[in-house]
């Protein structure tokens, strides 16, 4: 029963639609005709597109940022979630970009706006900023005028050119300052260590420590050997029959004394009692001013002198560091040259973008088809119900009587 109820209900909408045909036909027809003539009315607009190389990122740091970026490890981003072309993207969408395209084209005039704040959203609409499948950037934007949509996307390729310049030519000027508020600290202190190495140097006659031990080593050797040799030409002698008193004795005597004093003074340095030992006060030496370094001292000597080398050298490579820094921030400061790569610059385009007739006459037919039978299948069905009430009633007047 339920079987030949559906198949009688599909009969009859079957039946409806053969019935409505002309209806459902005539008034897509109609409707398609109304959309295309008046899409005919709307006013024709002209999409000019730029194309732009996506920005690189850049990795200038010094120090241990710079052993950091050569190792193969993923660069952290701390702070930073969008890469610089969705920077460049955001530069081109934002509030101050659009307010100088504005004030460039005359944009409130053009569009027609009574406020700032609907030549704002217009143009954002007719707007488009994003990234292709090739992975360039692209600025499209939609204008009656074809030239004047080719000069628009051009413009913002403009602004953001001088909009990157302008926050890099601060970032640059705020590090050159700071670079150069270091470098008079640091000159300052390479001054200072400059000065107690020099002062260290004077003190103990510090010229050049190594050249100096050697000299001082091989002296002290050369004496010593010279005093063994006079000490054996002297007991040749004692044992040859000259006695201890005798002049040639003597002789030796105080040229050994004289050797070994002067020994005493390469390992002690020199001490008041020193030229006590000799007994000749005329071989007494001068040695107030010498470039010799005691023997005892030169380690002592040596380790704090090559400290203060060290701090002079680590201070100097310091500043090395820091004037290249300056150098590199003078020629970002300073640097005029283009920040963004034009890969297809905008032209007056030939076509029209909008309106796209056919799309709109497409959209407007099958809506209208749809309404048509839904319009002929509702008739139907309000027909059957009102046809099933009347039986229903008909039914109990019947069993009424």
């Amino acid at each position: 029963m339920n079987t030949q109820k559906k198949e009688i209900d599909i009969i009859n909408l079957l039946t409806a639609l053969h019935a409505g045909r002309w209806l459902i036909i005539g008034g897509t027809l109609a409707i398609c005709v109304l959309a295309g003539g008046l899409s005919f009315l709307l006013p024709k607009e002209y999409e000019a597109t730029v194309q732009i190389l996506p920005p690189r990122e850049e990795k200038q740091n010094f120090g241990f940022s710079s052993l950091l970026s050569s190792l193969p490890i993923p660069t952290l981003r701390l702070g930073e979630r969008g890469t610089p072309s969705d920077i460049s993207l955001a530069t081109i969408r934002s509030l101050t970009t659009r307010r100088q395209m504005i004030e460039k084209f005359g944009l409130m005039q053009h569009y027609e706006a009574r406020t700032l704040t609907d030549a704002l959203e217009t143009l954002a609409d007719k707007t488009t900023a994003d990234k292709t499948e090739e992975g360039m950037l692209s600025v499209s934007v939609l204008d009656q005028n074809p030239q004047l949509a080719a000069d628009m996307a051009n413009y913002y390729i403009v602004l953001l050119d001088s909009t990157n310049k302008r926050f890099s030519h601060k970032t640059a000027s705020e590090h050159l300052n700071f670079i150069r508020g270091l470098l008079q600290e640091e000159d300052k202190k390479l001054e200072d260590k400059m000065r107690r190495l020099e002062q260290f140097q004077s003190e103990h006659n510090a010229i050049s420590i190594a050249d100096q031990a050697r000299a001082v080593i091989l002296t002290a050797t050369s004496m010593q050997t010279a005093a063994i040799e006079l000490a054996i030409e002297r007991q040749r002698l004692i044992q040859s029959g000259l006695g201890p008193n005798h002049d040639k004795v003597k002789k030796l005597e105080r040229e050994i004394l004289l050797r070994q004093g002067t020994m005493a003074f390469l390992r002690d340095g020199l001490k008041p009692a020193d030229n006590a030992m000799l007994q000749n006060k005329s071989l007494q030496l001068e040695l107030d001013e010498n470039l010799f370094l005691p023997l005892k001292q030169i380690p002592g000597v040596a380790q704090e002198y090559a400290t203060l080398e060290k701090d002079v050298l680590v201070q100097t490579s310091l500043l090395l560091v820091l004037l290249q820094q300056e150098a590199q921030a003078l020629i970002e400061a300073r640097d005029a040259t283009s920040t963004v790569q034009v890969l297809d610059p905008a032209t007056p385009p030939e076509v029209k973008a909008k309106p796209q007739r056919g799309l709109i006459v497409f959209i407007a037919g099958l809506l209208s088809f749809i309404a048509s039978t839904t319009y002929v299948l509702g008739a139907v069905y309000m027909r059957d119900l009102q046809q099933r009430w009347h039986d229903r009633q008909h039914q109990t007047t019947a069993e009424v009587l």
